[in-house]
């Protein structure tokens, strides 16, 4: 068997521990707080304790038909999907970044790239969990926040410049152009600053109905992940996806982005078109103006 299909498993696991957290969170609480997460999983409708083989990720629901086996209730299609995401990661955020050219330019040996894999696998997991409490409770923990900043952190010591000598951008080349790739954390500064900035303008000028402060707390933490200028194009992302995903609602019942969906999952997507597609993108954007 492959690393990545033993990768797979484990994301279905670790998939299945996030489901648990999202569910059980409790804003009052700490995140992560032990009295949560502990005791057997129980059916949310007949509240019978489930057995070991009802709690295999991903199989389980679909050996079971997505039904309860002692009430027969609907299970939630959240179960399955978010194993499946957490696998997905697990699989693809590796295999990208050992792949990348940027990453491999930095000529980093195996023992230092698995730190980077594990940092950036971490991101990944925790914009996932922010996803399931946002569209669930309307809020963001500041604990997942907090957790962001510390593994941006961790990133700034761990991703050593380009040999240019211009700091690492998923954005590749085209980071130049948007300066300041020469002094990491006055680059990380700005883009935290952006983060603050621009939702900050956003909620003063909605007056809280566009956006909320749990979005502008989440962007500015991802900006100490993912710098300047990935994290302008994140949140440019963001709100492209996050139209495509409304527009039709918004024209049919006339009502606000933030009454449909939190903006949360959103953000957290626009991080994923950063990390695996923001060169690409880039690429083709100025493609048009050069014929």
């Amino acid at each position: 068997m492959t690393p990545r299909f033993f990768l797979f498993v484990f994301g279905l696991a670790i998939g299945s521990f996030l489901n648990v957290v999202s569910l059980r969170y409790d804003p009052e609480q700490f995140l992560f707080k032990k009295s949560a997460l502990g005791g057997r999983s129980a059916c949310p409708n007949c509240q019978n304790k489930l057995k070991w083989f009802e709690l295999i990720p991903l199989l389980s629901f679909l050996f079971l038909r997505g039904r309860c086996k002692n009430c027969h209730a609907k299970i939630s299609w959240q179960y399955p999907l978010v194993e499946l995401a957490s696998a997905l990661i697990f699989v693809f955020v590796p295999h990208f970044l050992s792949n990348l050219p940027a990453i491999k330019l930095l000529n980093l040996s195996v023992v230092s790239r698995w730190p980077l894999v594990i940092s950036y696998l971490l991101v990944f997991l925790t914009l996932l969990l922010v996803s399931l409490i946002d569209i669930r409770l309307r809020l963001i923990p500041d604990e997942a926040n907090l957790l962001l900043v510390l593994i941006g952190f961790a990133l700034i010591f761990l991703l050593p410049p380009n040999p240019g000598g211009s700091l690492f951008s998923f954005s590749g080349s085209f980071a130049l152009l948007f300066g300041l790739q020469n002094n990491i954390w006055l680059n990380r500064l700005l883009a935290v600053l952006f983060g603050i900035v621009f939702y900050g303008l956003l909620i003063f000028i909605t007056r809280g109905r566009g956006m909320g402060l749990g979005d502008l707390k989440l962007t500015a933490a991802l900006g100490v992940v993912f710098g300047w200028p990935d994290i302008l194009l994140l949140t440019a992302f963001s709100f492209i996806i996050g139209s495509l995903f409304s527009l039709p609602s918004l024209v049919r019942k006339k009502r606000g982005l933030k009454s449909f969906l939190p903006f949360g999952p959103f953000i957290a997507l626009g991080a994923v078109t950063v990390f695996f597609f923001a060169e690409d993108l880039m690429r083709l954007y100025f493609s048009f103006f050069h014929g």
